[in-house]
């Protein structure tokens, strides 16, 4: 059994409050603070029913931050909301000249987390007074922490990538010298081939992230073979095959988006802060543009405005789609019009401006900036439910076709009861496939499973690890001390 987790997430601006992410990784932010809930009812159940007296912890290690602009980034343990026995423990990072106050992007964090790992260790070795029984790596940064970890105490370990920027930036491989400088995609590749080998299970969400379809290349599978000049070839970075791989598909925090039916739980009071997002005519740095026919159903989406979440294609689809407009109004939540700092971000906020002038938008199209409250933001969902609206994921690795979304709204429009059936359809499969529940359920079982293995068989595989132990001080090590320092 499963008594001690570790989680790690060593980027930064790890709260539950105000920021989460800033704005890297806030989706893995909210990833993890609702798996650790549900981990958490998860493990307590099994050990009752095993007639067991032992208290379970799990412990989110992430970046403490001196300079956490308003947030509890700054303190090194925080209890997580919801839960009895879990909480973050922030460790610094830091230099030989100290600790290093500011927030680094999840680029530029590679000369820090060799160190990082091994005051991870000794600050674990201090809550635990013993060895974790799994060890969970989220995102680049994470996996290659946790396998520093895992090897030096000799645990389970998991890995979730979230997203190998591999497939994001096409052609990132070939082209690396290029855009090392600002990416430095030399040290995050290989980062990512030594985690995925060395590591006793993948969990992703999807079978798409790992083989793909037939029309793309898996995230995973890109890893196969590929070459970066001047640098190394890859001739077999990962079989696709491994039994390592597993799809574990997170859900939905239940108390804050439930369906839009259950009207006794729903948060009515935030209905005027939502009309005024929506609605108001007020161009702020809030809101952009005003929506003049409340009527129309609204196609909605709400991401991170980066160039792979694509929220400007789907600004630019709708400003060419003519018969769209006519049915429909568009609503985008993302970006920080107030103050980016993301370079990325700045980028796509200058193309969605020029989008906005190009197909003269205002009036159908409400843009909106990053929201930060979940609980509002769960019934402000239930709200464009009420508008027999629907929610778009436009993002470069998601499915989505703008075609689709014409088509069901010209049947809404000639069927008022379609949508009610597709709203009815999807929450029936989310029950019965998408909840925490479920998740937490699988994850503890593969824990187990792969624990097991690896303590009665050869699971261990010493030629692998060898291999990578010498592809990590050879190559990645060099890489990462390559990467400049912040300047405090």
């Amino acid at each position: 059994m499963v008594f001690n987790v570790v989680i790690l997430s060593p980027h930064g601006y790890f709260a539950q409050d105000n920021f989460l992410g800033y704005p890297d990784t806030d989706g893995q932010v909210v990833y993890i603070l609702d798996q650790v809930r549900t981990m958490e009812t998860e493990m307590l159940l099994r050990i009752k029913q095993q007639g067991l007296d032992i208290t379970p912890k799990i412990i989110i290690v992430t970046r403490l931050l001196p300079d956490a602009v308003g947030t509890t980034c700054n303190q090194r343990t925080e209890k997580v909301y919801g839960s009895e026995h879990s909480y973050i423990l922030r460790v610094p990072f830091r230099t030989e000249k100290g600790i290093v106050r500011k927030w680094i992007s999840r680029f530029e964090v590679w000369p820090y987390l060799e160190t990082y790992a091994e005051d991870v260790a000794n600050e674990l070795a201090t809550e635990l007074q013993t060895k974790p029984d799994f060890i969970i790596g989220n995102y680049s940064d994470g996996n290659i922490v946790a396998s520093l970890l895992a090897h030096k105490l000799g645990v389970t370990q998991c890995t979730i990538a979230h997203a190998l920027e591999k497939t994001k930036y096409p052609n990132s491989d070939l082209y690396w010298k290029k855009l090392d400088e600002k990416y430095h995609f030399s040290c995050q590749f290989t980062a990512d081939l030594i985690a995925m080998n060395h590591t006793d299970l993948i969990i992703t969400s999807t079978f798409q992230e790992i083989a793909g379809s037939k029309d793309t290349v898996g995230q995973y599978e890109s890893h196969t073979g590929f070459t970066m000049p001047g640098l190394y070839r890859v001739v077999h970075g990962i079989d696709v095959f491994d039994p390592k791989f597993n799809i574990v598909s997170p859900g939905a925090d239940m108390t804050i988006y439930f369906p839009y039916t259950e009207e006794k739980k729903r948060l009515k009071n935030f209905h005027p802060e939502i009309e005024e997002l929506l609605f108001s005519q007020v161009e702020n740095k809030e809101h952009l543009c005003v929506l003049k026919d409340r009527n129309k159903p609204i196609i909605f989406t709400m991401a991170r405005l980066d160039r792979v979440k694509n929220l400007t294609g789907l600004v630019e689809c709708f400003g060419e789609n003519a018969r769209l407009r006519e049915l429909t109004n568009l609503v985008v939540v993302g970006g920080d019009r107030r103050e980016s700092k993301d370079l990325e971000e700045q980028a796509e906020m200058t193309k969605m401006y020029g989008l906005i002038e190009t197909y003269n938008l205002n009036g159908q199209f409400r843009w909106i900036s990053s929201q930060m409250d979940r609980v509002r933001n769960g019934e402000l969902y239930r709200y464009i439910a009420d508008t027999k609206g629907v929610f778009v994921q436009p993002a470069y690795y998601e499915a989505f076709g703008l075609t689709l979304i014409v088509s069901f709204f010209e049947k809404c429009k000639a069927d008022p009861t379609h949508w009610d059936k597709i709203s009815k359809g999807g929450l029936k499969r989310i029950e019965e496939k998408y909840t925490w529940k479920i998740y937490s359920e699988r994850l503890l079982n593969l824990a187990g499973v792969y624990g097991f293995w690896k303590s009665v068989s050869n699971l261990d595989r010493r030629e692998a690890r060898r291999y990578t132990e010498m592809f990590y001080a050879f190559k990645y090590r060099k890489l990462a001390q390559s990467v400049p320092l912040a300047v405090e």
